[in-house]
């Protein structure tokens, strides 16, 4: 019974979800993100960039500029993410710091904001949301969620390659060190290099 409940109130946040994504760029626009362009210095995003500035930090090659903002209705903070001084990725973190939020409550955030991506570019690149630590794709058990995020089990991803093949989507419910974190990640499809692995590598 528990789990037929589950599935009826992620089928309804499917439902009912309108969309309002936090404007990314689409094909009709001029810009890749936002009102910014990937390879944009991080002077360039600043004078963009209208939301409270929380933070600068720089690791080697990698700056970061953090914002206090709002992302698909709700609270968020938004990093920029530059390589050598160029703009590569934009991450909207979902309920930052937010200790009321359960990861159940990110858990129907999640597929309310994939409802709104869906209106928006149509279907994911991938069929399951479910992936695994080793990053294989599985169907996973709506009964076990909570715990199987919770102890990194599981992880929610659903992704998008948009506006000509410029610019990929990743939707990610996940733990990230000490939390269960929502975060919508766009990032510049066309870098020559892996980006996760660059940034791993300079420690941030």
């Amino acid at each position: 019974m528990k789990k037929l409940v589950l599935s009826f109130l992620v089928l309804l946040l499917f439902v009912v979800s309108t969309t309002y994504a936090p404007a990314p760029a689409t094909a009709a626009t001029k810009y890749d993100f936002k009102n910014v362009n990937w390879g944009m210095t991080v002077n360039q995003v600043k004078k963009k960039e209208k939301s409270k500035l929380l933070d600068t930090t720089k690791i080697k090659d990698i700056s970061l500029l953090e914002y206090k903002t709002t992302g698909f209705r709700v609270n968020a903070k938004l990093v920029y993410i530059f390589y050598k001084n160029k703009l590569v990725r934009a991450v909207y973190e979902i309920y930052p710091n937010d200790s009321s939020k359960t990861t159940m409550d990110k858990y129907y955030k999640y597929f309310s904001i994939k409802r709104d991506l869906l209106d928006e570019y149509d279907g994911s690149i991938n069929f399951k949301d479910g992936l695994t630590p080793g990053g294989k794709r599985v169907l996973y058990d709506s009964e076990d969620v909570e715990k199987d995020l919770v102890t990194g089990a599981i992880a929610l991803e659903s992704n998008w390659v948009i506006d000509k093949k410029k610019t990929s989507i990743s939707l990610m419910l996940a733990r990230v060190t000490d939390a269960v974190r929502l975060r919508v990640i766009y990032t510049d499809y066309n870098l020559k290099y892996d980006l996760d692995e660059l940034i791993d590598a300079q420690k941030y």
